[in-house]
């Protein structure tokens, strides 16, 4: 009862996105939730010390290329390098936990909303077949426009 109530919500609320066709209703949603990932990141994430730990991260892999005979040193850097990005971890876990409910939020319901394949493809894939279900699709049209929206809003990962 609950689940289709909030089904129902959801369903009213993006009504005139799956209006559309099926491959551009599941684009624009999928976009959506990526610009909104993003953002969570963006606001919730250290940006300024997540790049300060990303460049002493590269400069230790530099050093450490340049040094791999000096033993002691390699490993010292190595340790240092598991603690940056271990404060890197603790620093993307609040927004990562957020995401998490976004993501119980949409990805089931998008499940039940398409249900058939959504991409039909001239050719057959290994494991695929020729056609894509909405969760193939969804990877396929999130992967790229992540990268792009974190360039463009200087999100660091």
């Amino acid at each position: 009862m609950v689940l289709e109530s909030y089904y129902g919500v959801l369903t009213g609320l993006f009504s005139p996105v799956l209006s559309l066709n099926i491959v551009l209703a599941e684009f624009i949603l999928a976009s959506m939730l990526v610009l909104i990932i993003t953002l969570i990141y963006k606001l919730l994430g250290n940006q300024n010390k997540a790049k300060e730990i990303k460049t002493q991260i590269s400069e230790m892999q530099k050093k450490m290329k340049e040094i791999k005979e000096n033993k002691e040193e390699t490993d010292r850097l190595a340790t240092e390098m598991l603690k940056l990005t271990n404060q890197q971890m603790r620093s993307s876990f609040k927004p990562m936990i957020v995401v998490l409910i976004i993501a119980f939020v949409f990805l089931p319901w998008m499940s039940d909303v398409f249900v058939n394949s959504v991409v039909s493809l001239p050719f057959s894939l290994p494991f695929f077949g020729n056609d894509f279900g909405w969760l193939a699709w969804y990877i396929v049209v999130s992967l790229p426009l992540s990268m792009i929206f974190r360039k463009a809003l200087g999100v660091v990962t």
